[in-house]
């Protein structure tokens, strides 16, 4: 597995990605009519302006050439605990890639560079039933601080957040 922030000739592989992630992760989640929103032209406009955005860490994982994973972290925009200044805005893994430890390297190389910029903690939100991410991130060390609703395209979703405190831990 291969490290690296995708280039910008990528963004639309790094689009299709993420929408694939999105029908693997929340076909049990999510109402049908939202799921069938999803397209990587919609997704597209992110990827071309995040991938150049030095504030943002962005890192994928390739198998080969071809990325499975992906994380997007940076300053948060919202505080749920006294301290917390981080937020992974984003990590996703294709289904077929689960289990192999990839997600749990992308959130060490995040904590790594946040911890490297000054940060303190870093902060998840998940979908309150996505019990198999919120074990990941629990598995990991992460507490829940907050049940909230994430209001995604009109859809009121019941919403967790959870938050990454021993930084060093993460890293690999």
């Amino acid at each position: 597995m291969i490290y690296r922030r995708p280039a910008p000739h990528e963004a639309e592989a790094m689009a299709a990605l993420h929408v694939q992630c999105w029908r693997e992760a929340y076909v049990d989640y999510l109402p049908p009519e939202l799921m069938a929103t999803f397209t990587a032209a919609k997704r597209l406009p992110l990827w071309q302006a995040v991938i150049p955005n030095t504030q943002k860490f962005v890192v994928a994982a390739f198998d080969q050439d071809v990325p499975v994973g992906f994380v997007i972290s940076g300053a948060s925009t919202e505080k749920y605990i006294e301290d917390q200044d981080g937020n992974l805005d984003t990590i996703y893994l294709a289904a077929s890639h689960y289990r192999r430890g990839i997600g749990r390297e992308l959130i060490g190389l995040a904590a790594k560079d946040w911890l490297q910029r000054g940060g303190k903690s870093i902060t998840v939100g998940v979908l309150a039933e996505n019990i198999r991410a919120r074990n990941f991130y629990e598995s990991l060390g992460a507490k829940l601080v907050r049940l909230t609703t994430y209001n995604w395209d009109g859809h009121e979703l019941p919403d967790a957040i959870y938050v990454f405190e021993n930084l060093p831990a993460l890293i690999p």
